[in-house]
C-alpha cells in the first residue's frame, strides 16, 4: 500500500472542487439576504500521523485539506446559516469502515460509535473515502435530526440553506475504496430521507416557489423568492453538481413526487433559481448580474487554506461586495495556528445582514432578528436530544412524591404547587436554557410561562409531561 495512490486520487479531486434596486418597505425577501456560512461543515482534522504521510507525499494537498469545524449545532447557534454536506451511497453499510489510512495509525482511527454509524446502511458524509473521512457523524441521518431539533428550539431563525455535493469520484488503480455512483434511484432515496426526517413543514421547495407559474425561472423573474417573515424556521437545499448528475436528478421528479433540491443549471435552464460561482475575483460581474435578475449565488472567500495562512482578504471582500448572497468560507473563526487572524465576518461582527447591494427605503435590520419570544413544547425525542446538545437546566416541578417514584437523570427538583416556587425559580441563572417538564405537560407549561414572565430567556416545556416520556421509551431514574 502506498500513501502516493491515495494523494494522486485526491489531488484530482481537490483541483475540481452592478445593478441595484431598492426594496419595497415590508417586502425584505431571502434574497436580500447576505449570509456567511461554512464549507464541508461536517469536517473533523485529519489526524496527525495521517496529515504528516499525506504532507510528505505532497505538501499543498496537505495544507488544503488542513481545516475543520465545530458541530453543526455550534455553528447553527453561532448565527451561520450557510452549510455544506458531501454525501456518499452506502446502501448495504459498511463500504467506508476501514478506511487505508489506518495503515498509518496505531489506535483506531474510528471510535466504536463512529465505526458501528459507518457499518448501518445509509448516506454517509465525510470528505474523500480513506484519507479525510472525519466527520461529526458519519451518517447523513443524524445530520438531518441535529439540524430539525435545533430548529425546533429556534423556530424563528433565517432560513438555513445547505448545499449537498452527491460524491461518485473513483480512482481506478489507486486502490482506493470504490464509490457508488449517484442515479435516479438513489436521488429519489436522498429526497425522501430529507423530508422523512425533517419533514415538509421545515423545507422551502421549487414547486412551493413555481406555484402556478410554468417553471422555476419564470417564478423567479414574475414573483421573485419568499417573504423573509415566511422563509423564518426553514431550510432550503441546494444540488451543486455537475450536468449528468443533475439530469439524472431532475428525471426523476415526477409530478406525484415532491423535489426537495434546487439545482445548479445554467441561467437558461428552466429550473434555474440558485447559481455557484466560487470565484468573486474573477467571476464578479456574472455575480452582480445573476444577483440583480433575482437569482440567488453562492460563492467563496477562501479556498484550500491560502487566504487564512497569509491573511489575504481580497476574495474575501471581493465575495462581499459582489453581492452573492450566500458566502462560504472555513475560517468564520480565525485560525489561531496563522498570524493575522484571517476570519470571514461582516464589519459588525455578524454572519448575516441586509444585502448592500439592495438598498432599504426603511430600516429593516430588525426583520433579521431571531426572536424566541415564547414557551416551546418539545415531544420527547426532542427534548432528549436537545438536552444533550444544550447542556440545559432541566427541571423538575412535580411534588416530591411524585419525584420519589423517578426522574429524569440530572434534573433539578422545584415543586410547582409550593408557595416558595417563584423565590427558589429567582435564584437560578435565566441566561441559561430551561427544560420544564411535569406528569402530563399542565404544571411544565404554566411553570415555563412564568419563568419567562420572570426574565428567563430560553424556556421549554415537555410536552405529555413524564409519562410521555416513558412511554416513547426513555429512562428515569430513582
Amino acid at each position: 500500500m502506498h500513501l502516493r495512490y491515495f494523494i494522486l486520487g485526491i489531488a484530482f479531486l481537490c483541483m475540481a472542487c452592478e445593478q441595484k434596486s431598492a426594496v419595497e418597505p415590508n417586502m425584505l425577501r431571502i434574497n436580500h439576504l447576505q449570509l456567511i456560512g461554512s464549507h464541508n461543515s461536517y469536517k473533523l482534522p485529519i489526524p496527525p500521523k495521517i496529515l504528516e504521510a499525506i504532507e510528505s507525499e505532497d505538501a499543498d494537498l496537505a495544507a488544503s485539506l488542513d481545516y475543520s469545524h465545530p458541530s453543526v449545532w455550534e455553528q447553527l447557534t453561532m448565527g451561520l446559516r450557510l452549510l455544506e454536506l458531501d454525501v456518499y451511497r452506502d446502501p448495504e453499510g459498511g463500504r467506508f469502515s476501514e478506511p487505508l489510512a489506518q495503515a498509518y495509525m496505531e489506535e483506531e482511527v474510528l471510535d466504536s460509535a463512529k465505526k458501528a454509524a459507518f457499518n448501518q446502511p445509509g448516506f454517509k458524509v465525510f470528505h474523500v473515502q480513506d484519507i479525510d473521512f472525519g466527520s461529526h457523524y458519519p451518517l447523513l441521518e443524524d445530520y438531518l435530526k441535529e439540524m430539525k431539533t435545533w430548529s425546533l428550539l429556534h423556530p424563528n431563525h433565517l432560513p438555513v440553506f445547505i448545499t449537498v455535493n452527491a460524491k461518485d469520484a473513483n480512482f481506478p488503480g489507486r486502490e482506493m475504496t470504490e464509490v457508488l455512483p449517484f442515479d435516479e434511484n438513489a436521488f429519489i432515496g436522498l429526497d425522501e430521507l430529507i423530508l422523512e426526517v425533517m419533514g415538509k413543514e421545515k423545507l422551502i421547495t421549487p414547486k412551493e416557489i413555481i406555484g402556478a407559474h410554468a417553471d422555476l425561472k419564470t417564478a423567479i423573474s414574475k414573483s421573485g423568492w419568499p417573504d423573509l417573515k415566511a422563509a423564518k424556521g426553514k431550510f432550503i437545499w441546494i444540488l451543486d453538481e455537475n450536468e449528468a448528475k443533475l439530469d439524472a436528478y431532475l428525471s426523476r421528479n415526477e409530478e406525484s413526487r415532491e423535489s426537495v433540491f434546487f439545482v445548479t443549471v445554467p441561467e437558461t435552464h428552466p429550473m434555474s433559481g440558485i447559481h455557484i460561482l466560487n470565484d468573486p475575483i474573477e467571476q464578479r460581474e456574472r455575480i452582480k448580474e445573476l444577483v440583480g435578475k433575482g437569482y440567488l449565488v453562492r460563492t467563496r472567500a477562501d479556498a484550500e487554506t491560502r487566504e487564512a495562512r497569509i491573511n489575504d482578504t481580497k476574495r474575501m471582500k471581493a465575495a462581499f461586495e459582489s453581492g452573492a448572497q450566500l458566502i462560504s468560507t472555513d475560517y468564520y473563526m480565525p485560525d489561531s495556528r496563522f498570524e493575522g487572524g484571517y476570519q470571514v465576518v461582516f464589519p459588525d461582527a455578524t454572519y448575516q445582514r441586509v444585502n448592500p447591494s439592495f438598498p432599504m427605503k426603511t430600516n429593516q435590520a430588525a426583520l433579521l432578528e431571531e426572536p424566541l419570544d415564547q414557551v416551546i413544547a418539545l415531544d420527547p425525542q426532542t427534548f432528549h436530544f436537545a438536552s444533550l446538545r444544550q447542556k440545559p437546566l432541566v427541571l423538575d416541578v412535580r411534588t416530591q412524591a411524585e419525584v420519589d417514584e423517578g426522574m429524569i437523570a440530572g434534573a433539578q427538583h422545584i415543586d410547582f404547587m409550593q408557595a416558595d416556587f417563584s423565590q427558589k425559580i429567582e435564584k437560578l441563572e435565566k441566561g441559561q436554557p430551561v427544560f420544564v417538564y411535569c406528569k402530563v405537560g399542565g404544571r411544565s407549561a404554566k411553570a415555563a410561562s412564568q419563568m419567562r414572565e420572570m426574565g428567563f430567556k430560553e424556556v421549554y416545556h415537555l410536552d405529555g409531561g413524564l409519562d410521555r416520556w416513558k412511554s416513547s421509551g426513555y429512562p428515569v431514574s430513582h
